[in-house]
């Protein structure tokens, strides 16, 4: 029976054999004993499915795989996921990662919290720092938001829908959140962002300052934590490849599909932001830059803002 304070943790795998175990394990470690994982795997050709099946076989009450046969990458694999959530709390859960034994304790108690302070019916969203380790576990920076130059308090939607600040693996929702998140456009950059932006739009988001997540990096990540660079690299970022990797076109479309999503049911300044932004690159040069000055469109940092400024 599930009870009130019952957790899905949503599993997305893809060729994880080789760290799989020693995060299942950390689940199982969790004080919070009020969880279910609910797993699916992308179509993995090593040992993956052999490992999710071997703990359905020991602990049959605790895991359960979906198998659908498709192949859908980690943003609608881990949609898809959300999908089969019946939980009144639900969290990301990577495979390579390893969770801190009071992971689930701390985030729930907070959103409990929240929900006494605003309501059940709110859509809310916490979400804490990670420590950053190599494959090994081995440390490489005791904070993820200061390694990576994030500010969790900036969880504005004018400044989301630049810069996200919300890990999915160190977050935990709730049911409200969850169904006014479903379903994930295919516009959203991924699951997890899309849930901050409509947490931030419709409800509230909560940081905890504390790491509740051992952030593994081993060069197979599909988002990982990247050292950001000083300012005067900024030139050559800008005229390069990985300068082009937040493409302000594809997060119009985001903001769109968010506006399109919610509709009236957010504030007017909220709506007035995204309509602005939606239609960025209907402005010319001086007119896109007058639209994010005016409602404050800008990431952390002043290298952030200046490379904003230059290529949007």
């Amino acid at each position: 029976m599930r009870s009130v304070q019952t957790v899905d943790i949503l599993l997305a795998t893809f060729n994880g054999a080789a760290f799989l175990a020693e995060q299942l394990e950390s689940l199982l470690a969790q004080t919070h004993q009020d969880w279910r994982v609910i797993a699916r795997d992308d179509g993995s050709s090593d040992g993956t499915v052999a490992i999710l099946d071997e703990y359905v076989k020991a602990f049959p009450t605790r895991f359960t795989v979906v198998r659908d046969g498709l192949k859908l990458g980690a943003k609608a694999g881990f949609a898809s996921l959300m999908t089969q959530s019946a939980a009144p709390y639900v969290t990301f859960c990577d495979q390579d990662d390893v969770w801190q034994p009071e992971k689930l304790e701390v985030l729930l108690r907070t959103i409990r919290a929240a929900e006494a302070a605003h309501g059940e019916s709110v859509p809310l969203l916490v979400h804490s720092d990670l420590e950053v380790v190599d494959a090994s576990l081995e440390r490489i920076a005791p904070s993820f938001w200061q390694h990576q130059g994030i500010d969790p308090g900036r969880d504005r939607v004018s400044q989301l829908i630049v810069q996200n600040v919300v890990t999915g693996c160190a977050s935990l929702f709730n049911r409200a959140l969850l169904e006014v998140a479903l379903p994930v456009p295919p516009e959203a950059f991924m699951h997890d962002y899309w849930l901050s932006l409509v947490a931030s739009a419709r409800g509230k988001i909560i940081a905890v300052p504390e790491p509740c997540v051992r952030y593994r990096q081993h060069g197979k990540n599909t988002v990982g934590a990247k050292k950001m660079p000083g300012l005067f690299s900024l030139p050559s970022r800008i005229f390069s490849r990985e300068g082009r990797r937040f493409d302000y076109s594809a997060a119009c479309a985001q903001a769109r599909s968010l506006q399109a999503a919610l509709g009236e049911a957010v504030p007017e300044s909220v709506s007035d932001c995204l309509s602005a932004f939606s239609n960025l690159y209907r402005y010319g040069w001086l007119g896109r830059r007058a639209v994010l000055i005016r409602h404050g469109i800008f990431p952390a940092r002043l290298r952030r803002q200046l490379y904003v400024l230059l290529r949007v």
